[in-house]
């Protein structure tokens, strides 16, 4: 059945399951022959690369920095990813957006709406749906702790609750939170069925 292309974003503090969500959503869309790409930002441009250099401690950025370069990844990931895949008719599913870079670089709720402005002001396409997996700061610090690995820019307690507020004052009123302490397979089909649902493909 044709449909239209449709943009899907999932967004969350570290720890809440996003990235592992959203590649099992994309990889189940698929087995329904619905055509999807997933993505993810910070992406592998030189721009993300240096990103990821920055969140992994291996470089330091000053937050002007940091906004500058998550600005230029994001045109990078609209021009060469973003617009060329929706124009194809193929479904978008993606981790993270600006959202992210919103609340995550913002001081406090006001800097993040204005970050989020800037974004906008740069006609940077608006995703069909954004799904927040929620999942509180220090369940996600558990979470964390438990899987390993190196420590991050942000890991801090403190930091990702300044995150987590940021992201509430945000997020769209359309956002759809998914509970994310649930199962993970019921975490995936619950936005799998509502992905569904927008491309009109399940009454």
């Amino acid at each position: 059945m044709p449909f239209k292309s449709q943009f899907f974003v999932f967004e969350g503090i570290d720890g809440s399951g996003k990235t592992t969500v959203s590649k099992k959503v994309s990889e189940i869309l698929s087995t329904k022959s619905i055509s999807n790409l997933w993505h993810r930002e910070p992406t592998d441009s030189i721009h993300g690369q240096k990103i990821r250099e920055f969140l992994q401690g291996k470089i330091k950025l000053t937050p002007d920095e940091q906004l500058k370069l998550f600005l230029l990844d994001r045109e990078f990931s609209v021009n060469e990813t973003i617009l060329p895949t929706l124009k194809s008719d193929t479904c978008l599913v993606q981790d993270r957006y600006y959202f992210s870079t919103a609340a995550y670089q913002g001081r406090d709720e006001e800097h993040a709406a204005d970050i989020l402005y800037m974004n906008e002001d740069k006609g940077f396409p608006e995703p069909n749906r954004v799904y927040f997996l929620d999942l509180s700061p220090e369940e996600a610090l558990e979470r964390r702790n438990t899987r390993g690995g190196n420590k991050e820019a942000f890991d801090d307690e403190k930091e990702q609750t300044r995150i987590y507020q940021n992201y509430l004052a945000i997020l769209p009123e359309s956002t759809i939170f998914v509970d994310a302490t649930a199962d993970l397979e019921e975490v995936v089909n619950f936005c799998v069925e509502d992905i569904l649902l927008s491309l009109s493909l399940k009454t």
